[in-house]
């Protein structure tokens, strides 16, 4: 099935549907990672946003649960040059196309990523939106218009404080604004216990619990 991707300057790429079928309006970015995709699509920090992949071939390897960086895709959109027919790699759970339609997310193939790419890297990042049918494209470009991101780091925080390496020696407390699995990971490698605050905590009670250090994380962009 044709899709189109409509950015608020008017201009349109067309390609190719995959992952679910859904329109969405999105902040259109590009990402110039070579591998690494399974990360990027779930890193809180891409929340509203819609990736452009600038590497040629995406989904070669498959998608692989132990590397996610969260419990589910937060990038709003996925657009891609090349689709991989076939996954090559022993730790494979499953394929693109069906992890993404299983998390609700829309993705479009066989576009001109080098063109877009150089449009987003010269007049920044824009607004767009992934549809099936451009019959109507005045309401479009107002959608577009009128999009914006909102309570997306109370949408990504964590809803509860949540411990890991407990009885170390040593804590440290992680205010969560989008973290990534792999904060907490680097972190406990390191021989620390980390405990992950919502971004909302009051931070006397952080401080109640005499860390020995805090960290603030990264986090999706906010309006």
């Amino acid at each position: 099935m044709k899709g189109y991707l409509v950015l608020e300057n008017g201009e349109i790429f067309e390609g190719e549907r995959f992952g679910a079928n859904l329109d969405t309006t999105c902040e259109v970015v590009f990402n110039t990672g070579m591998a690494g995709y399974i990360e990027t699509f779930t890193d809180p920090s891409y929340f509203g946003q819609g990736i452009v992949m600038t590497y040629p071939l995406i989904g070669n390897y498959g998608i692989i649960h132990e590397d996610e960086e969260s419990t589910r895709v937060w990038a709003s959109a996925v657009f891609i040059h090349e689709l991989a027919n076939n996954e090559s790699n022993f730790r494979t759970d499953t394929d693109l196309d069906s992890f993404l339609k299983s998390n609700k997310v829309p993705g479009l193939k066989n576009v001109n990523t080098r063109r877009l790419t150089r449009i987003l890297r010269d007049s920044g990042t824009m607004k767009g939106k992934l549809v099936s049918d451009i019959s109507n494209l005045d309401e479009i470009l107002e959608e577009i218009k009128k999009y914006r991101i909102i309570n997306s780091v109370e949408i990504v925080t964590r809803k509860q404080v949540v411990s890991y390496g407990l009885g170390r020696a040593k804590q440290i407390a992680l205010i969560d604004y989008g973290a990534k699995d792999n904060i907490v990971n680097s972190l406990l490698k390191r021989g620390v216990s980390v405990a992950v605050y919502p971004a909302t905590t009051d931070i006397s009670i952080i401080l109640a619990n005499r860390p020995n250090g805090i960290l603030l994380s990264n986090g999706p962009r906010r309006s």
